[in-house]
């Protein structure tokens, strides 16, 4: 029995690289990569090590905190409400964090670029800057609600590239 693809992927296209972002199909997939240790953003850690490594959650160790990795950030943004951050190295108390049900766009920075997660495609807006050369200088993505600074473009993610220039081998970066 075959599996439904559960990302669609696309690529931005910068002076430096070709960044990676992909739409997840499943609320609660991208939901539980967001909040739940072991799946992706935030993972327990201990005082008893440092806080260096990740641990299997101990209640009794009263030590423990709930952290997002150094290398991952997470951004929830609930229908109605302010957006819940979760940030590298920032103690995460997931009672503040708005309900599954509540979202609607989920946005997850991971090493090897991005994923979201939308109720509606519209929800996501990726705010650019170009540079000479027609290549996109820099980035930042926001919610339906945010607008272009001063010399942004915005573009949707049905803008983007489905194919990996550099993989793809027409990239001449």
């Amino acid at each position: 029995m075959g599996r439904k693809n559960k990302y669609e992927t696309r690529y931005l296209p910068t002076s430096w690289a070709e960044v990676e972002i992909s739409r997840i199909a499943s609320k609660m997939e991208a939901y539980r990569d967001a909040t739940e240790p072991g799946w992706g953003v935030v993972e327990w850690y201990s005082e008893t090590n440092n806080f260096k490594v990740p641990v299997n959650r101990d209640k009794s160790d009263q030590s423990q905190v709930l952290l997002c990795d150094e290398d991952t950030s997470a951004v929830l943004y609930p229908r109605v409400g302010m957006e819940y951050c979760l940030m590298p190295d920032e103690k995460i108390n997931l009672r503040e964090a708005p309900r599954r049900s509540e979202l609607a766009l989920i946005v997850i920075s991971h090493v090897n670029g991005y994923c979201f997660w939308a109720e509606d495609l519209s929800y996501l807006k990726i705010f650019v800057t170009y540079d000479e050369d027609g290549f996109i200088d820099e980035y930042r993505f926001g919610n339906w609600a945010d607008s272009p600074y001063e010399g942004e473009t915005e573009i949707g993610f049905e803008d983007l590239s489905e194919t990996d220039l550099i993989e793809g081998g027409s990239y001449e970066g």
